[in-house]
């Protein structure tokens, strides 16, 4: 097999990325399995590339692997979050009651909407093949993601967000939504997450409650399942929590999963990357590296053998070539 390569999303990139989203189980609101929502997100995140952004605008920048002209797995930067309609989660909060009479103290749950993170950027449509995994694809989607907004800084904004797929049941259950969702938005799941995925959020604001719900309300498989990330997101949810994102009580309102944040600038393979310049060279045993070049239409990272000396990165001829880049380029790398 040839070398695995990141690089933006194309249009053309569509009959691979709708087999992915098939293969994805549903629930990943970013990567849905029906083509009439699919279609609009790829030729969004394409025109984002194509664009000539200053500043975070609601951009996506959807990134595909690529092995042997084959799309293998996706991830995608998102540069503002709701700024249209807002971005609402759940907050689980505490809440205390007292009675001197009986001389009881009594602490509760509540779910308290909550616009906190609109306007903040994200990490999110994280999806690899099943074929593919066990080669350590899974981490190269994921901290690709950091080289580019180490790269283009001015272009995301801060704190970083990422929201994970919350926990389902072997046959499809979905406790929460059930719970909560269902009773106010009188639809099935999936239904809803096609119409978020083909119509935005707004109607997630007008028809979700209103009000603190107390947790001691809901039935016990439901509080058994907030903040649990699907069984296939966990793995994607500890890396997050490695990079130096932080759990902190806030929830997806469609599936009771974990929503994670940092500060751009506290995310580990952000701090610990570093700008060089370019040296084709026989590397040898060097150690594995992630390696980006270009910017945005022509952003490309590779996972490749590679030596920090001085101001260079000492890199293989066909690694650069993946790149895109020569002699002398600059080159964002972090240690694998």
């Amino acid at each position: 097999m040839g070398d695995a390569f990141m690089r933006p999303v194309r249009r053309e990139d569509f009959d691979d990325i709708l087999a992915l989203a098939k293969q994805s189980g549903g629930g990943m609101t970013n990567l849905p399995p029906e083509p009439d929502a699919l279609r609009p997100r790829i030729d969004f995140a394409a025109a984002s590339f194509e664009g000539n952004p200053t500043e975070p605008g609601g951009e996506v920048y959807m990134m595909v692997l690529e092995q042997d002209g084959k799309v293998i797995g996706t991830s995608a930067v998102f540069s503002a979050v709701g700024l249209e309609h807002g971005f609402v989660n759940y907050r689980i909060n505490k809440t205390v009651h007292a009675s001197k009479q009986l001389k009881k103290r009594i602490e509760r749950r509540l779910l308290v909407p909550t616009h906190d993170f609109t306007g903040c950027g994200e990490v999110g449509s994280l999806f690899l093949s099943p074929d593919a995994r066990g080669g350590g694809f899974g981490k190269f989607l994921g901290k690709a993601r950091y080289l580019f907004i180490a790269e283009h800084r001015d272009l995301v904004a801060s704190p970083i967000c990422a929201e994970l797929r919350g926990w389902r049941g072997p046959n499809g259950e979905q406790p929460f939504w059930d719970a909560i969702g269902k009773p106010f938005f009188d639809m099935e799941f999936d239904a809803a997450d096609v119409a978020n995925s083909a119509m935005g959020n707004q109607f997630i604001s007008d028809l979700m409650p209103r009000h603190p719900i107390y947790v001691a309300l809901l039935p016990q498989e439901a509080r058994d399942i907030l903040g649990k990330p699907h069984d296939n997101a966990a793995p994607a949810f500890n890396m997050l929590l490695r990079e130096g994102f932080a759990y902190r009580g806030y929830i997806d309102v469609f599936d009771g999963g974990p929503l994670v944040d940092a500060a751009i600038d506290d995310i580990d393979s952000i701090k610990k990357s570093k700008r060089l310049k370019a040296k084709t060279t026989e590397v040898g045993e060097a150690p594995l590296m992630l390696v980006s070049a270009g910017r945005l239409s022509s952003y490309r990272v590779v996972r490749a053998p590679a030596r920090e000396v001085g101001n260079e990165l000492q890199i293989g001829a066909d690694a650069l070539e993946l790149l895109g880049a020569k002699d002398g380029d600059r080159l964002r790398a972090v240690a694998w």
